[in-house]
C-alpha cells in the first residue's frame, strides 16, 4: 500500500483527508511543517507529500 503524507496546519483538513484516503492508502498527517520533517525522516519514503502552501513557521 502506498504511503502518502499530509501537511496542513489545520486539523481539520487533516481530518478530512484522512478519511477520504486511508481505505487506499496508507496515510500519515503532519501538524505543520517542522512535525513533516520528523515524520519524513522517522516514517519516510512516501509516494506522495501534499502539503499547504502557507503555513505558519516554514511554508509547505
Amino acid at each position: 500500500m502506498e504511503h502518502i503524507l499530509f501537511v496542513d496546519d489545520e486539523a481539520h483538513i487533516l481530518d478530512g483527508f484522512q478519511r477520504q484516503f486511508r481505505k487506499r492508502f496508507q496515510v500519515s498527517t503532519a501538524l505543520g511543517a517542522q512535525q513533516a520533517l520528523e515524520l519524513i525522516t522517522a516514517q519516510g519514503p512516501f509516494a506522495v507529500v501534499v502539503s499547504d502552501m502557507c503555513m505558519p513557521g516554514i511554508d509547505g
